[in-house]
């Protein structure tokens, strides 16, 4: 009796830790795919607005000249993908141009959105600029001239034109939505991939939820992490001499004040961080206004940069940190006077500019365009460019 008594109780605890190996599996399978599902995105990505109109950076006459020079003149065969993505950041989707060589922001996002527009202008023998992969639609990178130029920038300009989610993309198989090409950048991300900065500003306008979610490569992914991703890495090192990244934690800044997506501590790393950065840049703005490549005060390596006469380096320098500034909350600004002398500069180097390094340069020059817009309180679409006279264009 004793002895079955003792096997009873064997095969009792047995199967006791039996099912809690099971209950526990099946616990972590249910945590496991629950990780592996995707936030809720918005049908209509959070909006980034202008907050300040400073007349003494760049007065109304002046705004209305450097933007008549940036019109997107890109109308005919093969316009640089890369020149369209930008632009259409630069104009919005409301833009419309009384000449006949410059797009409108809808026949830009087409030419983004629509494979039929996109073959149009490129011809049926070019490779799609969309593709389907096992996450989702994507945009081509950095294959051409018909490509975008940064990973998840055509998308990231989606997201700040405002974008539906559910807005119709067509694709060279077929039609599908906004949303497949969402899911693929947040199912693809990975936080080692060399540009995050603009996958970041997408997750940021798009995500509807402050929750971690996990990647393909089995990554956790939150905000706050993505930001600590941002921050250690080298100010200056990366595209457009690091201010992408400046730009993409100023827009986790001001979305976190409509909506949290940081932890407390995560957004005074971030204010520290930005404050830290601006430190720098004023005192090593040159007498003139402009910033170089080398606005960390490092000595100036021009053997990468032989492709960019000097003006367009520190309209590029300048113009991010002015943009990523125009919309920055009020502790991590300059003073005024750093403002003033960088807006001067842009606004007389734009107007002094040729034709030909306007078009060279479009991409950074929409960049200072648009920073000269957001300091007057308006996204450059609001501004009426019909107070210039022919004459003067």
């Amino acid at each position: 009796l004793k002895s079955k008594l003792k096997l009873t109780g064997f095969l009792c605890l047995h199967l006791l830790l039996i099912g809690a190996v099971i209950t526990w599996g099946a616990i972590r399978f249910q945590s496991w795919e629950q990780q592996k599902q995707l936030p809720e995105i918005r049908l209509n990505p959070l909006s980034v607005t202008p907050q300040y109109d400073r007349p003494e950076i760049v007065s109304d006459e002046d705004l209305v000249k450097v933007l008549n020079r940036l019109r997107p003149k890109f109308r005919g065969k093969s316009p640089q993908t890369n020149h369209v993505d930008h632009a259409l950041r630069f104009w919005g989707i409301e833009a419309e141009f009384d000449d006949p060589q410059s797009l409108s922001g809808i026949e830009m996002r087409d030419l983004l959105l629509d494979h039929r527009r996109f073959g149009d202008a490129w011809g049926e023998k070019t490779d799609p600029l969309l593709v389907h992969n096992q996450y989702g639609v994507r945009v081509r990178v950095q294959e051409g001239l018909e490509t975008s130029s940064h990973e998840d920038h055509t998308l990231a300009t989606l997201a700040e034109v405002g974008t539906p989610a559910d807005y119709p993309v067509v694709t060279s198989e077929g039609e599908t939505n906004l949303s497949a090409m969402i899911e693929e950048a947040m199912r693809s991300f990975s936080l080692n991939q060399v540009e995050y900065e603009w996958s970041a500003i997408v997750f940021a306008l798009y995500i509807n939820s402050a929750r971690d979610w996990m990647t393909t490569e089995g990554q956790n992914i939150n905000f706050d992490l993505i930001s600590e991703r941002i921050m250690r890495q080298p100010p200056v090192k990366g595209v457009c001499y690091g201010n992408h990244r400046l730009h993409a934690l100023v827009i986790l800044l001001r979305v976190d004040e409509q909506t949290p997506i940081l932890t407390k501590a995560g957004r005074e790393r971030i204010v520290k961080y930005l404050q830290g950065i601006t430190s720098v840049l004023v005192k090593n703005q040159s007498e003139e206004g402009f910033w170089d490549k080398n606005w960390d005060a490092q000595p100036l390596d021009l053997e990468s940069e032989k492709k960019f006469a000097p003006d367009s380096r520190r309209v590029l320098a300048t113009g991010h940190a002015m943009e990523w500034w125009s919309l920055a909350p009020p502790e991590v600004l300059p003073p005024d006077e750093t403002l003033q002398k960088a807006g001067h500069w842009l606004v007389e180097t734009i107007q002094q500019m040729p034709e030909s390094e306007i078009q060279s340069s479009y991409t950074f020059l929409s960049h200072a365009g648009r920073a000269l817009a957001l300091w007057r309180g308006k996204f450059p679409f609001q501004v009426d460019l019909s107070s210039q006279s022919t004459e003067e264009l």
